[in-house]
């Protein structure tokens, strides 16, 4: 899809859709008074007649019968006060899904006729691009009535303009990186596959990477993943890719991403209708990978490197039962008493390894407990750390996108639960409440940075249901997040 900045006249564009931004005062803003007039004042009936009141998220669709050369109109609520880029994230998604029902090819987004700020046409182009989305790959029939143009209409044009909508653009391929690695099956998806993903990144973007197979990872000592990975006929893979800025700074910042590949919970099985979005279960590593595949273009001032340990948790002969003791990298043995339990298992060895070059901040991400979704549903994840300016740092980060991160108290009395009775930890609690504090309280453990943050994004990783910037299936949730955060230091 192409994204323009124009500064015709919205009513003078030969575009199959105008989308127009409409604030709930008497005359519903200026641009929709200009287009009323051209209308001959059927704009202005039209929305009294329906009771249109502009609040945010607001629509209504008309044809235009001729009136403008635009073929149809959409008028976008955008509610009451400043709207920030998060309502012309959802303008921009409102003008894919508009275009879409009627199979229109080019559209328009028409803005005040002041200059707008440049973050303004990133959130726009980021909106459009996310909702945009869709995994075809597997489909024998694909619909090709997208949008194959979209105007931004604005008295400004500013010199950066183009800039602005590139990052915007780059926000969202990040996004839909991470969204097409999580939606491919896991016979695809394996741990060689985000492998080679990783490699094929680093060689364009010339950073470095390092691919551990099951005999590197043995020579790492890193027992806990490798006991995840017993019962699996797919070898695992521990990923470690490393980006360094063109005009660096000191210190380093460690991305850890648990990368299970598919997820059946080993000999604690899981149920059927749970075993189905299990190849969702590598999430953390796909959003890390997404991240790193986007920093050569933004070049924060700051060395970024990913860790990504990746298997599969299966069933066999050979898996791990209820009751082993793993012995992790960090020497720590834990008691395993559940083997579904098995996403912290594999962050602790990565979290151990990351720590032992000493970075300044540690963030960590993945699906980790369905006590995540009971507590904050499907639309919040959660963070808890160390570190209550990184956690806040990242929240703030996260709202500028539009995730929404809420953090839970690593409570210090719930750690006695997860003292092993024959090794040092226990994978689980002994009371089966808290689960995500729970989990948080063990990877803690292995945390020696002073600076770190723990994401479980169990909950909002993959939607039943489409949303306005995206299909049903993975979400991408967190790739924007940790960006932002990224760009933002």
């Amino acid at each position: 899809m192409e994204i323009l900045v124009n500064n015709q006249a919205a009513e003078e564009l030969e575009v199959d859709l105008l989308v127009v931004g409409v604030r709930p005062d008497a005359a519903y803003g200026r641009p929709v008074e200009r287009l009323d007039e051209l209308t001959h004042g059927a704009i202005r009936r039209e929305l009294d007649a329906r009771g249109f009141d502009a609040r945010a998220g607001a629509q209504v669709s008309l044809p235009t019968y001729g009136a403008i050369r635009p073929r149809n109109l959409l008028l976008y609520g955008l509610g009451r006060g400043e709207p920030d880029d998060n309502a012309f994230r959802l303008m921009a998604a409102a003008a894919i899904a508009g275009a879409r029902a009627i199979r229109g090819r080019t559209a328009a987004i028409a803005l005040d006729e002041s200059p707008v700020a440049g973050t303004t046409l990133a959130a726009i182009a980021e909106g459009a691009e996310l909702a945009a989305y869709r995994f075809s790959r597997f489909k024998s029939r694909i619909d090709d009535a997208e949008l194959s143009r979209l105007l931004i209409v604005t008295a400004g044009n500013g010199a950066d303009s183009a800039r602005q909508i590139e990052a915007g653009r780059r926000m969202a391929a990040a996004t839909n990186l991470a969204r097409d690695l999580i939606n491919t099956p896991a016979d695809e998806a394996t741990p060689a596959f985000l492998a080679d993903t990783a490699a094929s990144i680093a060689t364009r973007d010339a950073m470095e990477c390092e691919i551990h197979d099951r005999a590197g990872i043995e020579r790492l000592g890193m027992g806990a993943l490798l006991g995840v990975a017993k019962a699996s006929p797919r070898e695992p893979r521990f990923i470690v890719m490393r980006y360094k800025a063109s005009q660096g700074g000191a210190g380093h910042i460690a991305l850890v991403g648990k990368g299970i590949t598919f997820d059946s919970g080993g000999l604690n099985l899981k149920s059927a209708a749970a075993m189905e979005e299990q190849k969702r279960d590598m999430t953390g590593a796909a959003i890390m990978i997404a991240v790193m595949s986007e920093l050569r273009w933004f070049n924060p001032a700051i060395e970024v490197r990913a860790y990504l340990p990746c298997t599969e948790n299966m069933v066999g002969p050979a898996a791990i039962k209820p009751g082993d003791v793993l012995r992790s990298r960090l020497g720590k043995t834990i008691e395993v008493m559940n083997t579904d339990a098995e996403g912290r298992l594999v962050l602790a060895d990565a979290l151990a390894y990351a720590c032992e070059a000493k970075p300044g901040v540690v963030i960590d991400a993945g699906t980790l407990t369905a006590a995540v979704r009971a507590a904050l549903g499907t639309k919040v994840g959660a963070i808890m750390g160390n570190d209550q300016k990184l956690i806040e740092r990242i929240r703030e980060a996260g709202r500028a996108v539009g995730e929404s991160l809420w953090e839970l108290p690593l409570v210090t009395e719930y750690a006695e639960e997860l003292r092993g009775s024959i090794a040092d930890l226990r994978n689980v609690g002994t009371s089966g409440n808290a689960g995500t504090i729970l989990c948080g309280l063990f990877l803690k453990e292995f945390v020696s940075c002073p600076s770190w943050a723990h994401l479980d994004l169990s909950g909002v990783s993959f939607s039943k249901q489409a949303s306005p910037l995206g299909p049903a299936g993975a979400v991408g949730f967190g790739v924007r997040t940790i960006l932002r955060y990224l760009i933002g230091r």
